[in-house]
């Protein structure tokens, strides 16, 4: 049915219920939108599962989940067929639920083939939605090998919707050099609610020993075999650190425990799989310093999450992290695939207590300051209405 207020469409690929960044700035920037007030959010999952839309909520979100095919542009006559059939079907099914739920923008998080498919649909439309596209990072590394005829499909897409959003300012310039100079990308960056994050953990239980920590999924990308070969350069010095990853499931793990064991430091190290994201902020709670040696990142709001606790920061000079971390003054950065590097890092912090808590404080200020879901709220309202969308 119609509502007084605008329904601002989120769509994600997969559930809400996934662990993961892309979910985490889903959830918080609808909050935040929905606190301001000009619009209703709704999140849409594309599932294969539901040929009608199903309707739902998580984590306070009204949800619908429907199917959504994929347009691909190489698919055999026999697959077009099927497709426009499909097609012709859900466009005016789509057209129908975005008259009744007021839709007025449509952002797809985390794109696949499948937003082509909204996007041919909404084109017809004599009142369209503004249609976003937001990147988040390994979605735009997963076409640096595509070839040129599916990324100029992708560019003229992008070209047609109404922005184009990139996390960091290092992943808007990786949008362009993988889809072409063409492409303007807007930089948002992600965000936090500091206060609400830090109200999250429960009391302190003293601890007779300093903890690094590292939370990230349990893959080859997030580096955390340059951390444990760290850990093992310097753990006969510091006979009171341990280390601590809390990390989705992945295919490393079993790698880094075996790794563990050859470099002497399995007893000094746990790992906490596929925890819920409110039970994290215990962990930051009893931290000395957070260590993110990643191989890639586009923009990782965990950092955000240990400078709300004023944690002392090393991580990798890569992707988005420079633009949150300045060596020196707010943080320790390192080249990334550096044990010995990052070990260095990680004892100039135990060295140097003051210092770290200093230098934690001073980045706790820059992120609740910067880097808040207020302030990208604004700049997705602000994308919306600016002039060079049209209607």
């Amino acid at each position: 049915m119609n509502t007084a207020i605008p329904n601002y469409l989120f769509v994600l690929p997969w559930s809400l219920e996934h662990a993961g960044g892309v979910n985490q700035v889903v959830i918080n920037l609808a909050r935040e939108i929905k606190k301001g007030g000009s619009f209703d959010p709704l999140v849409m999952i594309c599932d294969w599962a539901a040929t009608s839309p199903i309707w739902g909520e998580s984590h306070g979100l009204r949800t619908v989940r429907w199917r959504v095919r994929p347009w691909q542009p190489d698919m055999s006559l026999k697959e077009k067929l099927s497709y426009w059939l499909w097609e012709s079907r859900f466009r005016s099914k789509f057209r129908r639920f975005c008259i009744d739920n007021s839709v007025s923008v449509i952002n797809s998080h985390y794109p696949n083939a499948s937003v082509f498919s909204l996007e041919r649909s909404v084109r017809c439309f004599p009142l369209r939605p503004k249609l976003l596209i937001s990147f988040h990072g390994t979605d735009v590394n997963s076409h640096k090998e595509s070839n040129n005829q599916t990324k100029a499909e992708w560019r003229g897409f992008l070209e047609r919707t109404d922005g184009v959003v990139a996390c960091s300012r290092d992943l808007g310039q990786k949008i362009r050099e993988v889809f072409g100079a063409e492409i303007s990308p807007t930089i948002i960056h992600n965000g936090i609610d500091s206060e609400s994050f830090i109200k999250k953990a429960g009391k302190r239980v003293p601890l007779d020993r300093r903890v690094i920590l590292n939370i990230g999924k349990f893959d080859d990308v997030k580096g955390q075999d340059v951390l444990i070969r760290a850990f093992a350069i310097i753990s006969k010095d510091y006979p009171d650190v341990e280390l601590m990853f809390i990390g989705a499931s992945g295919q490393a793990l079993p790698c880094l425990q075996t790794l563990c064991s050859n470099e002497g430091v399995l007893g000094r190290v746990t790992f906490h799989q596929n925890l819920p994201h409110d039970s994290i902020p215990d962990f930051f709670k009893v931290a000395t310093l957070f260590v993110l040696p990643s191989r890639r990142e586009a923009f990782p709001i965990v950092i955000l999450e240990a400078a709300a606790f004023g944690l002392p920061v090393v991580a990798s000079a890569v992707g988005g992290i420079p633009e949150i971390l300045k060596e020196g003054s707010t943080g320790w950065l390192v080249p990334p695939d550096s044990p010995t590097h990052l070990a260095n890092s990680i004892r100039s912090v135990l060295e140097n207590p003051l210092v770290a808590n200093e230098t934690g404080e001073r980045l706790r200020e820059v992120v609740i300051t910067n880097f808040t879901w207020t302030s990208a709220r604004e700049k997705y309202l602000k994308l919306i209405v600016s002039r060079h969308i049209t209607g």
